[in-house]
């Protein structure tokens, strides 16, 4: 028998490891610091083996974009339930985002979704329609200010501006329009 088999069998890299390892990329280097190669660098196992999970590099940030997102809704879900208003589940959506600001950002990567636009994206869709809801199912509107929380938090995204300032910034400008 091959003594390197067992080793190999015990070393099988794992879908949720090559996620850690690309949040762990994605929090020190940014999305630009993300790819397939220093991934497997850094588990350590050949770049052909994350082929087995995962495409290319695209799918990994989506994959690290689902599982928030999903938490998101979930949190949106439940606060509409409690008959929460629009201004409380933008101020949710803004919170949550500034929380998990590295993984979000990945939402606002030029070019990263091709020609699918994040906001066509069946769970960014969620998010709309529980806003909406909360609006008395005034699409325009939800998508207005959905987009307007958006760009501030894209503005935030690439600046210095700490959690408390950034929820500030927000919360004034939703109770000037809300």
């Amino acid at each position: 028998m091959n003594q390197l088999a067992p080793e190999r069998r015990r070393s099988r890299i794992s879908r949720l490891q090559i996620l850690d390892t690309a949040s762990h990329l994605l929090q020190e280097h940014g999305a630009q610091g993300v790819s397939i190669r220093k991934i497997a660098s850094l588990i350590p196992c050949a770049p052909p083996s994350i082929y087995y999970y995962f495409k290319n590099k695209e799918e990994i940030l989506d994959a690290m974009v689902d599982a928030p997102l999903t938490e998101l809704i979930d949190r949106l879900a439940l606060e509409s339930g409690n008959h929460a208003d629009a201004k409380s589940l933008l101020l949710s959506y803004a919170d949550f985002w500034l929380l998990h600001r590295r993984q979000m950002s990945l939402l606002f990567l030029p070019g990263h979704w091709g020609q699918q636009s994040i906001f066509n994206h069946p769970k960014y869709s969620q998010i709309e329609s529980a806003i909406e809801s909360a609006l008395d199912g005034d699409s325009l509107r939800a998508e207005g200010y959905l987009g307007l929380v958006n760009g501030l938090l894209f503005k935030v995204q690439n600046s210095d501006i700490d959690e408390k300032k950034a929820h500030h910034l927000v919360e004034q400008t939703l109770t000037h329009l809300l």
